[in-house]
């Protein structure tokens, strides 16, 4: 499994996890109760600018991040388009036809307003997801939020689990084209292909989770209350800056768009044009 994180020396980097993940949160509620296209179109493009600016991440890298997520809107959008419901539909001038779906006004403006949210919200995660090793982000939540080291620590085994499993993966499926096994089509080959990479992949993950467990045991993991940590990852100005800035400028996008009247009503249902 190849996680997100891009490693490179931006700002969004050097910054502590905890506050990339605050930072969003008053937008994630926010956003889920938009209903115009402009206030997450402009979300939008302020995250694409913290992605791209601040956190350094090639445009192609999020391209092909954010790829399925915007499949995923535009297929909410064409669903809207062609299968909206009656009581929405009623009173809508009619935009154009194909074939034997009529296209209303009130279709396209409901289907844009909720295919950008969606893209919007999702994409929220994303300057995190860049920019945030996982074993850091553990040792955040450790070290500033108190949490249960046991627990913690558990959390990042699991993530390294991962990238193991998927290494584990292909070198069966070497062995088996050495062998001379190949990979044919058809729903009977999947599940025998299935069959013949799980046994393998659950004995190696049972040896790998027993290796783990002795080893953590051998070093005296969870005897002590409290611990010690080779790596400090502290919470500082920077990291108030950051979300400070961050909220003042929502803040002003959304005073621009209540002034010039392109914010629609607030709720968790769609309720029309203007």
């Amino acid at each position: 499994m190849k996680f997100f994180y891009y490693d490179n020396n931006s700002f969004l980097n050097k910054l502590n996890p905890i506050s990339k993940i605050i930072a969003p949160i008053p937008l994630f509620i926010l956003l889920c109760m938009v209903n115009d296209f402009w206030t997450p179109l402009a979300f939008i493009a302020l995250t694409v600018f913290i992605i791209l600016v601040l956190g350094k991440i090639p445009l192609t890298n999020f391209l092909k991040i954010s790829a399925p997520v915007l499949i995923f809107s535009l297929s909410i959008l064409i669903l809207f388009l062609v299968a909206a419901r009656n009581e929405l539909t009623a009173g809508s001038p009619v935009l154009f036809t194909i074939g034997a779906f009529n296209i209303y006004q009130i279709s396209l403006y409901a289907g844009l307003t909720m295919a950008l949210r969606i893209y919007a919200l999702l994409i929220l995660a994303l300057p995190f997801s860049f920019t945030t090793e996982p074993s850091n982000f553990i040792r955040s939540i450790i070290q500033n939020l108190r949490l249960p080291y046991k627990f913690s620590y558990g959390v990042m085994v699991a993530f390294r689990f991962l990238p193991m499993m998927e290494t584990e993966f292909n070198v069966v499926r070497s062995a088996h084209k050495v062998m001379g096994i190949a990979d044919e089509s058809g729903v009977r080959s999947y599940f025998e292909k299935t069959k013949r990479y799980s046994v393998p992949l659950l004995v190696n993950a049972i040896r790998i989770g027993e290796r783990t467990a002795l080893s953590m045991d051998g070093r005296a993991f969870g005897a002590f209350k409290e611990r010690t940590f080779y790596k400090k990852i502290e919470f500082k100005r920077v990291d108030w800056l950051y979300m400070l800035s961050f909220w003042s400028i929502s803040v002003i996008i959304l005073l621009i768009l209540y002034l010039t009247g392109l914010m629609g009503e607030l709720g968790f249902y769609f309720k029309g044009i203007g």
